[in-house]
């Protein structure tokens, strides 16, 4: 039997992968594969660059053969001695709420960068783990953001990206749980994550709308793909309608003796899992 963090594309139904496959392919960067070199295990990728002039004249492109290390920050730098500028935060004084320079700031968009572009190769490679724990590494820079004491038009520049990671984690802990027939954490995740996507994007509506203008908001557009994927996993994987969409939807049409019998089924649930 596979264990769940060895759940990979191969496992996945075809319409699935495919979807997978378009979700998480970034035409700036074409993945070759995994590879290991003196040990140590690595993505190797091009990625295709903009040349500028010191004037910052476009001069051409040009395609760079590159590699991530696949364990660790991805470039395998250890930013003052520490395996992540995140953990150098979280691990000094500059933890939460403390205060955070234009070069912090710089410093850690380019480290969520490179955790974003792996998390997309780990995706393409159906390697869900580690999808899930690279994103869960950009929220963990989110929170700090979001923590920090800088003024909020600054913040919003990193805080915005919140759904598109919030997404990536839920439909990887999802893949994950379904490989170990938890069909119904599957659902829970991706329900979740959708009904958070929505709140958020009503939370800070006014936020998105002057970036956008009338455009299809950046939550709207998580939120769809999670429908997609939900879609696909029902009829493909006969992903179940999780709890709490059920109990919402009996909320909304006022009807007690089905709520009752949710929470009900929810606690016993709950109690089954902790013993």
């Amino acid at each position: 039997m596979r264990e769940p963090e060895e759940q990979n594309e191969e496992s996945l139904p075809a319409s699935v992968a495919n979807f997978v496959q378009r979700l998480y392919r970034d035409p700036r960067y074409l993945l070759i594969g995994k590879s290991e070199r003196l040990g140590r295990a690595r993505i190797s990728f091009v990625e295709g660059c903009t040349l500028l002039s010191p004037t910052g004249d476009v001069r051409g492109q040009a395609l760079l053969n590159q590699e991530y290390e696949l364990r660790g920050r991805p470039d395998g730098d250890r930013p003052y001695h520490h395996d992540s500028l995140l953990d150098y935060h979280l691990s000094s004084n500059r933890g939460p709420g403390a205060a955070l320079t234009d070069e912090d700031m710089a410093e850690l968009r380019e480290e969520s960068w490179q955790y974003y572009v792996r998390r997309n190769f780990a995706f393409l490679l159906g390697d869900f783990a580690r999808a899930r724990e690279d994103a869960e590494h950009n929220l963990g820079i989110w929170n700090l953001v979001d923590q920090a004491d800088l003024p909020t038009p600054l913040k919003w520049g990193y805080l915005r990206w919140w759904p598109w990671i919030e997404r990536d984690r839920a439909i990887a802990q999802a893949l994950l749980d379904l490989a170990r027939g938890a069909g119904q954490g599957a659902a829970t995740e991706l329900y979740r994550a959708q009904r958070n996507i929505e709140q958020y994007g009503e939370r800070h509506a006014e936020a998105y709308a002057q970036e956008e203008g009338e455009g299809e908001s950046l939550c709207s557009t998580m939120c769809q793909h999670i429908t997609v994927l939900v879609g696909l996993l029902r009829e493909e994987s006969a992903l179940p309608v999780s709890l709490e969409e059920r109990l919402d939807e009996a909320s909304a049409r006022g009807d007690e003796e089905e709520l009752a019998r949710l929470r009900e089924e929810m606690i016993r649930r709950a109690v089954g899992e902790e013993d």
